[in-house]
């Protein structure tokens, strides 16, 4: 029974997996806050915070630039934030104030796929995801994001290199309890039955 209890512990532990968003109209999204970077000045740095969201690189800058430079056969409008100046392989990572359960983003003009690692609080890798680009077979103008309870920081990083991204639309939720999924459900009830097993038997 003690090993019966320990599996079905360690099962319903492990059953919270990233999923990946690709719609502004995901559940998961729902009532979340959005940022535009409208109003936002033109101009490059490291890094720039709006509210509780901080975006910024070690490899070269970032950039604030209007809607259209570079192309605009993409989602977007007003005021951007990019890649044009990141240098060598392109990354950027976000990082919230207050953990969350889900983010999405308008993501254009992506060549290469991107790797997208999703941590927590204590800076544990929760899981990665990936972003197709455009010479993966997407399109070029996508929507993505992810939901993973828990999220305090997210590393995005190019998979071939140097790679001009374009943000807009940021959306982010505030974490909230997620409804446990049919299997971790009943594998919780098991873990609960076999603890008042071992109780009885003591």
């Amino acid at each position: 029974m003690k090993k019966l209890l320990a599996a079905a512990m360690i099962c319903a532990s492990s059953l919270s997996h990233a999923a990946l968003i690709s719609s502004s109209a995901d559940p998961a999204l729902a009532g979340g806050s959005v940022i535009d970077f409208t109003g936002m000045a033109s101009g490059n740095a490291t890094s720039y915070t709006v509210g509780d969201v901080t975006f910024s690189t070690t490899s070269g800058t970032l950039r604030i630039a209007p809607f259209g430079e570079g192309g605009s056969n993409w989602l977007g409008s007003g005021q951007t934030l990019t890649t044009r100046d990141t240098t060598g392989t392109s990354a950027f990572s976000i990082a919230f104030a207050n953990p969350v359960s889900a983010f999405g983003m308008d993501w254009g003009a992506a060549n290469p796929s991107w790797n997208v690692s999703l941590y927590d609080s204590a800076n544990n890798l929760l899981e990665s995801v990936v972003f197709v680009g455009g010479s993966a077979g997407a399109s070029f103008s996508e929507f993505f994001g992810a939901q993973h309870g828990g999220i305090s920081r997210v590393e995005l990083t190019s998979l071939g290199g140097y790679d001009w991204v374009i943000v807009d639309d940021f959306t982010y939720v505030a974490g909230r309890n997620q409804v446990p999924e049919p299997g971790s459900m009943a594998l919780v009830a098991l873990a609960m039955v076999g603890l008042g097993a071992v109780r009885r038997r003591k």
